[in-house]
């Protein structure tokens, strides 16, 4: 027994490990020489609870946690815990042991092996800072080309509707000389056709912009016959006269969650494909339908089997070969001539679709024309469509002195003017600096001002500097390009605007903000 006991301890002190055994009660009856090594303590002082001389007082708790754990299940037991050796450097180990039993079956203790595990640690945790860091610089690239793809539809928008835009315009700037002089000579009632203009120019170049934005994806519910029944008109200018669009609505109940730009961006690059396979003109047909989908319907279970919403682009043009069609949603790849597109388009609606939750289909033959069929989840218990916002404010509300800037007075004046017909005081500036020196001596209630001022100042820039004289001075911002990044949760509003949408998001944050002071007052 003393030869075979020493044997074990020669084996046991010459492993380049920590071996340990405990009793049937868990306490440490044995520890080999390499805790001297490590730690630079005798191996007696780590019989009992040594332990605690040793693990890391963070990781004491849960290491004995997992032990006991095992320990009353008669169970192996393994964890992992900091230690610090005797340097004062901070090392992993991986620590497991096996129950002991005797040739009865009675329950002796544990026999344990420790490993220092640090550099493999070390070596796991450097490759997942290095993935971290490449999935940021992968998820900034394909934002990049996201926008990239946008632009290049954009630049499509802008030649397929210049001529129609420009008409536009001019009917616009006919149209206000004569409502001008319909109202000198008070004839007010004439004036009102001449204006109408003016706001279906201004619905034209919100689309444009709001698709041409840079800004994450807003899921919101959308009702995909009006979202289609609204880019209908831009669509046609589009496209051009030569292709017939037709529009075959479903007129059905419910909605799809999804952020609507991405839906409108996804919707215009279909068009603008199916207008470049038809150079001769043709017939676009766009449609929705109602679509339910069993998990046999969706081999790859790349969705959920349920109800869909399918939004279909279907062109009379030159169709695709099978070659053609197993790549059209790879990024970059395209049959259009070079500089006439970056292949962007349809891997974009592909990547947009599987972000929503849905599918993209596609059929195809040469000579015989093209279908994208675009799925999307069916929200069925939103039924209808939303309240229309009045177009008028309800009652006025809260009033208070409102300090508006904006450089341009064509729309700074006309929003003052609105403001000030609901008994707002309102102060106008043109641009940061001058505003700073109005709030040097006039605590205003609500600050409005443009995202975009020249002379040195953004609108950020004025809205911290504002707050630092008048702590918790609500803001409001207006911008026509999310190009300069605002705080989270800022209130916004995206021009152009009809005036009282903007009086109704006055009166809102004014009145957020009495409640804000109400509550203060009562704590």
């Amino acid at each position: 027994m003393r030869e075979s006991e020493a044997r074990f301890r020669h084996m046991a002190d010459s492993a380049p490990a920590l071996i340990w055994m405990t009793d049937a009660e868990g306490e440490v009856i044995f520890a080999n020489m390499h805790y001297g090594h490590m730690f630079g303590l005798p191996a007696s002082e780590i019989l009992g609870r040594g332990w605690e001389a040793i693990v890391l007082p963070e990781d004491l708790n849960r290491h004995y946690a997992a032990f006991l754990e095992a320990f009353h299940a008669r169970a192996p037991f393994r964890t992992e815990t900091h230690v610090r050796d005797r340097a004062g450097q901070v090392r992993w180990l991986r620590c497991e042991g096996v129950p002991r039993m005797d040739d009865a079956g009675r329950f002796l203790g544990y026999t344990g092996c420790n490993v220092d595990i640090t550099e493999t640690r070390l070596a796991a945790e450097e490759l997942e800072r290095r993935v971290a860091e490449r999935t940021a610089e992968l998820m900034a690239v394909e934002e990049t080309l996201r926008q990239a793809q946008k632009m290049e539809a954009v630049g499509q928008l802008t030649g397929g509707i210049a001529h129609d835009f420009n008409n536009m315009l001019q009917g616009v700037t006919g149209g206000l000389v004569m409502a001008r002089r319909r109202v000198t000579a008070g004839l007010t009632g004439e004036a009102l056709r001449y204006l109408d203009a003016v706001r279906d120019a201004a619905g034209l170049t919100r689309r444009l912009l709001s698709f041409a934005r840079r800004q994450p994806l807003e899921p919101k519910q959308i009702d995909t016959d009006g979202l289609v029944a609204g880019l209908a008109d831009l669509i046609r200018r589009t496209v051009g006269p030569g292709i017939a669009v037709d529009l075959q609505l479903r007129g059905g109940a419910g909605r799809v969650l999804c952020d609507p730009n991405e839906l409108e961006s996804a919707l215009l690059n279909l068009c603008i494909n199916a207008r470049d396979a038809m150079p001769e003109g043709g017939q676009l047909t766009i449609g929705t339908e109602d679509l339910r989908l069993s998990a046999a319907d969706i081999p790859d279970g790349a969705a959920t089997p349920g109800l869909y919403v399918v939004l279909s682009v279907v062109d009379t043009g030159t169709g695709m070969p099978p070659e053609v069609i197993e790549r059209v949603f790879e990024p970059f790849f395209t049959t259009k001539p070079v500089g006439q597109g970056t292949g962007l388009g349809l891997s974009q609606v592909w990547s947009f679709a599987r972000q929503s939750g849905g599918l993209v289909r596609i059929e195809s033959a040469p000579g015989r024309g093209t279908t994208v069929r675009l799925l999307l989840p069916l929200h069925a218990d939103v039924v209808g469509r939303p309240a229309a916002e009045p177009s008028e404010p309800e009652g006025v509300g809260k009033v208070g002195m409102v300090l508006l800037v904006d450089d341009e007075h064509a729309a700074r004046g006309p929003a003052a003017d609105r403001l000030r017909e609901l008994g707002h005081t309102v102060l106008e500036a043109r641009d940061g600096p001058e505003a700073l020196r109005i709030l040097a001596t006039t605590r205003p209630d609500l600050l409005v001002t443009d995202v975009g001022l020249p002379n040195g100042m953004n609108g950020r820039q004025l809205a911290e500097a504002a707050r630092k004289g008048i702590p918790g001075l609500p803001v409001l911002f207006i911008t026509g390009y999310a190009g300069t990044s605002l705080p989270s949760g800022a209130e916004v509003i995206d021009k152009p605007f009809e005036l009282d949408v903007l009086v109704r998001r006055v009166r809102a944050v004014l009145e957020a903000g009495q409640r804000r002071r109400q509550s203060d007052d009562g704590a």
